[in-house]
């Protein structure tokens, strides 16, 4: 069942905490989403936008406030982790108040080795964290699939594979709860998974509990509509105001 889902607002000042703070945005489609979400929650707003640059194009990023650029390949997440890691060592990166990098759904499937990518995770983060001392850090969780249709079942039936089935969001849930052990309690995570999953019940799977990401926020069963978008680029922005230098 479809359900919306409250969303908390950035207030005026966080936006305007957030236009003020050069902010660094490693993502690939969802997180395109994400920047379509923040550039409409303040056109609802008083406070002008930031300016976003796509430096991973080419775009200019001396007047950018809000800067992002597709990270790796889709389906492999070390790719990500190692591109963002340059991308902080490059020019670019030069006056950046607060950076963070997501990963897709396609990064954590039930193939995936959970536990390797989450160490790995942690690893580029505490390295960075050590190279860049000025730079706040944010974390986030990976985002989530609806439940297949019935095309999409019968196409895993068959073998197929295309990464929506109840056994990937296990894989996404264990991760996830790695995540929000080792850094919760910073303050300084962004939970894309818990905005997207708002509003549905827990799951389960062979045993294990899952959550999913609620039809009301999606396109596709993967990428957000406008409703999901915003909600995700609001829980962004509350967070970068949070850790602004000026806030």
């Amino acid at each position: 069942m479809n359900e919306s889902i409250a969303i908390a607002w950035p207030t005026d000042d966080e936006l305007r905490a957030v236009g003020e703070t050069k902010v660094l945005f490693g993502h690939q489609s969802v997180g395109a989403d994400i920047l379509d979400g923040v550039a409409r929650v303040y056109l609802g707003a008083s406070v002008p936008a930031p300016v976003i640059a796509d430096v991973s194009s080419g775009e200019d990023a001396s007047d950018g406030t809000l800067l992002h650029a597709c990270l790796g390949v889709n389906g492999e997440p070390l790719s990500k982790f190692a591109a963002f890691a340059e991308l902080l060592d490059t020019p670019v990166a030069e006056g950046v108040d607060v950076a963070l990098m997501k990963l897709c759904y396609v990064d954590v499937t039930a193939s995936t080795d959970v536990h390797a990518v989450f160490d790995a995770y942690l690893s580029m983060m505490a390295d960075l964290e050590a190279a860049h001392p000025d730079v706040r850090f944010l974390y986030t969780t990976v985002p989530l699939t609806a439940d297949r249709g019935w095309k999409s079942k019968i196409r895993a039936l068959l073998g197929g594979d295309d990464r929506m089935g109840p056994a990937d969001n296990v894989a996404r849930e264990r991760y996830n709860t790695m995540v929000r052990e080792k850094y919760a309690a910073s303050g300084r995570l962004v939970d894309i998974a818990a905005v997207e999953s708002a509003g549905t019940d827990e799951r389960s799977q062979d045993g294990h509990t899952y959550y999913v990401l609620n039809q009301s926020l999606t396109l596709d069963r993967g990428h957000l509509n406008e409703a999901g978008s915003e909600a995700v680029a609001a829980e962004l922005l509350k967070t970068v105001a949070t850790y602004s230098p000026v806030a």
